[in-house]
């Protein structure tokens, strides 16, 4: 009789066990009996109660707000912080929203802030705040009833992004356009593969990923900054400490001209717009060779700062600027089109889309 009871009882753990590992990180929805709300499972493998229709959301940070904005912009509720832009290419129903601050790098958010909007739910996708279940732990317990939804941070990473796009289209009920990011992401991504695969490393570009003012500062390979270097092939020249979370290490000019990179991109118009009247900078064979180039900006800067979904559009502007002939066939305006049309939810005119991909120190 024990062990009858004993075999049960290891069966009856082993369902539970499947069940809830099955669970974890599963957007699908258990339906409450009479009531508005709906069982899920973050991407954190905890069990949430959250409403079976969102329609007003917030995220803690700009990866995870972006990705919102990309895929069901009418349930965005508010940005983490706002570029001064004077083209933000952005519909002024989104553009207008209010910045409710970050809780990644400036840490500028506050709860109160958040719980006097009333949100269904909140998006959390990575935290700097110690051990990742203790800074949730906190985060919900500060904004009470309103659920905190854990998706995961690879959503700063470009090759890495499918489960959490996956995953929020589920809960946000926008499934086909988040298969139609995948796609897109895909698309991108395989093109640069089999073109870059092959280039001998001797052969390969050696490229500065220049930041700040002064372009003094920069992220070398491996890190999340500078992921775009890596995936399209490039040889980051940076022979530098990888600073881990808000990157960004400090490097001499002397450091910058031994290296001598062929490219420089860069993130900063600031730096941008002095580099080639700089006298620092004129031995700099990217610098000698005009190959110095300013990624786009508008709405999210194409290729770091913030990360997110969008840095699919600067992977292909990356492969363009690093290797134009190997890409010379990629069309890089229909790609932006169509990106700013399904994604920014923006139609770009011509001269738009011109400014865009030929961006000046000033915009």
């Amino acid at each position: 009789m024990g062990g009858k009871i004993g075999t049960t009882l290891i069966l009856y753990l082993l369902v539970l066990v499947v069940a809830f590992s099955g669970c974890a990180g599963n957007a699908d929805q258990q339906v409450v009996p009479n009531s508005s709300t709906v069982h899920i499972t973050d991407m954190l493998g905890r069990q949430l109660t959250v409403p079976a229709e969102i329609s007003s959301t917030i995220g803690t940070s700009s990866p995870s707000t972006i990705l919102v904005y990309m895929l069901a912009p009418e349930k965005l509720a508010g940005w983490n912080s706002k570029q001064n832009l004077t083209q933000p290419f952005m519909d002024e129903n989104y553009s207008n929203l209010p910045v409710i601050g970050n809780w990644l790098g400036s840490k500028t958010g506050n709860y109160e802030t958040i719980i006097e909007m009333h949100p269904d739910i909140v998006i959390e996708s990575t935290s700097t705040e110690g051990q990742i279940n203790e800074a949730i732990e906190r985060r919900q317990e500060s904004l009470g009833r309103i659920p905190v939804v854990v998706i995961d941070d690879s959503i700063l990473l470009v090759t890495q992004s499918d489960p959490t796009i996956e995953y929020t289209g589920k809960l946000l009920d926008c499934e086909a356009r988040a298969e139609k990011l995948i796609e897109f992401r895909s698309s991108i991504l395989n093109e640069i593969n089999s073109t870059v695969k092959d280039i001998p490393e001797d052969e390969k570009v050696r490229v500065y990923y220049a930041e700040g003012p002064k372009g003094l500062m920069t992220d070398p390979s491996g890190s999340p900054h500078s992921q775009l270097i890596d995936i399209c092939g490039g040889i980051n020249v940076a022979d530098c400490p990888l600073k881990s979370g808000t990157g960004m290490t400090q490097v001499s000019i002397e450091q910058v001209m031994d290296w001598n990179p062929e490219i420089i991109i860069t993130s900063n118009p600031q730096f941008y717009a002095s580099v080639y009247s700089d006298s620092l900078w004129t031995s700099v064979d990217a610098v000698r060779n005009k190959r110095v180039y300013l990624a786009p900006q508008n709405p999210f800067c194409w290729i770091d700062r913030p990360q997110g979904p969008h840095l699919i559009i600067g992977t292909a502007w990356t492969a363009k600027m690093l290797y134009p002939d190997l890409f010379a066939d990629t069309d890089l305006s229909g790609l932006t089109r169509e990106f700013y049309s399904e994604f920014f939810h923006y139609e770009l005119t011509d001269e738009e889309l011109d400014m865009l991909l030929n961006p000046q120190a000033g915009t």
